[in-house]
């Protein structure tokens, strides 16, 4: 499979499916997020989500910290790179997260990847 180039995705998004793309109001966070970040809705803007919470969503690219609302592009429905998942602590995305985000469209791969792709 061709590696696909874009200065968009910083390796989460896998060029297995079509992604679709958005840029969506991510809330305020006192600490900086990384692209892979799974993500919720919440008050009509979107925040990190831990396993209790429904993922609708995974940040493709890294955010400051920031004290009020920004916009960010995140991945909305396709395929991602399941390595690179994390959850609300910025730690791995742990199973139960992980299982929850075929709800929201976004299915997950690796085999066809290493950490090579992404230097």
């Amino acid at each position: 499979m061709e590696k696909i180039e874009t200065n968009l995705d910083r390796g989460i998004v896998s060029p297995a499916h079509p992604p679709i793309i958005g840029v969506v109001a991510l809330a305020a966070s006192e600490s900086a997020l990384k692209a892979g970040t799974v993500l919720k809705l919440s008050d009509k803007e979107y925040e990190p989500c831990d396993a209790n919470d429904t993922p609708k969503a995974v940040l493709i690219q890294d955010v400051e910290k920031h004290d009020e609302a920004v916009k960010a592009r995140v991945l909305m429905h396709g395929t991602v790179v399941e390595s690179r998942l994390l959850g609300s602590d910025g730690n791995a995305a742990g199973e139960t997260l992980k299982g929850k985000l075929s709800a929201a469209g976004i299915y997950m791969v690796q085999a066809e990847w290493d950490e090579s792709n992404f230097n």
